[in-house]
């Protein structure tokens, strides 16, 4: 008798397992401890005779910075000057935005006749006039001339240099104040100036020996400067002569409101 039975489908197989899958993982191995660095090695001693290794060359030094005082400004004057009279400029220089310029002393009445006269300069004003003495120098005076425009309102500063016993020229004929100029010069540093009306001195009396503002002048006068030469009354400020209480000067104020007094 037949079976009625249907037959089983048969069982699938089941899937083939990875390799290594389901087995056992051994344990990750420690990382070795790592290991000191081996010293360097000491340099090798300089075989004999041989020659020492060069030295670096020195950087070369940095250039001066420029002294922002000294730096050139326009000027008409010396464009004028430079134009008109070209041999007339010795040296030209700058200083705190104002321009200076050194002439022969022979050429100096032309120069600042010149400088005077121009329609575009007319340096009207003779604002001051001083000497300098500089001992190392061949020619060791100097007389400094400061020129100002009123209507231009512009300045310049004129220099000339000369040799013991040698004179300026006078410039009381292009500017009257230059009289007591020249003569305060000539008081304090010994300058001469040829053809001035009046040339004597005038802080110093006459027959004051030396010239006080030259180099090789003592600090503390000669013997014999500080001269008493005139009684002073009853004053509440009397200068008395003390030789034990002042050095060199020889003069020290007291007061005293009553009593006499030299000064």
């Amino acid at each position: 008798m037949a079976d009625d039975k249907e037959p089983k489908p048969p069982s699938p197989e089941p899937p083939a397992r990875a390799a290594g899958e389901g087995a056992a993982v051994p344990p990750a191995a420690k990382p070795e401890a790592a290991k000191p660095a081996a010293p360097p090695a000491a340099p090798a001693p300089p075989a004999a005779g041989a020659a020492p290794p060069a030295a670096s060359a020195p950087a070369p030094p940095a250039p001066p910075k420029a002294d922002p005082l000294k730096e050139p400004v326009p000027s008409r004057a010396i464009d004028l000057m430079r134009q008109a009279l070209p041999d007339a400029l010795l040296e030209v220089t700058y200083h705190a935005g104002q321009a200076l310029v050194r002439v022969p002393p022979l050429r100096l009445l032309e120069v600042l006749r010149f400088l005077r006269d121009h329609a575009d300069l007319r340096f009207d004003y003779l604002s001051n006039l001083t000497g300098m003495h500089w001992p190392k120098k061949e020619r060791p005076l100097e007389v400094v001339y400061h020129l100002y425009s009123i209507p231009r309102r512009h300045r310049l500063t004129v220099k000339i240099d000369l040799a013991e016993g040698e004179a300026a020229p006078s410039v009381t004929g292009l500017w009257p104040t230059a009289d007591w100029h020249e003569r305060e010069a000539f008081d304090l540093f010994g300058i001469g100036f040829a053809g001035h009306p009046d040339l004597r001195r005038i802080l110093m009396p006459d027959e004051w020996s030396g010239h006080p503002l030259r180099k090789e002048y003592p600090l503390e006068g000669n013997p014999g400067d500080h001269v008493q030469y005139r009684d002073v009354g009853t004053a509440e400020h009397v200068y008395r002569y003390d030789k034990a209480a002042i050095r060199g000067f020889g003069w020290k104020k007291e007061v005293e409101k009553t009593g006499t007094g030299k000064g």
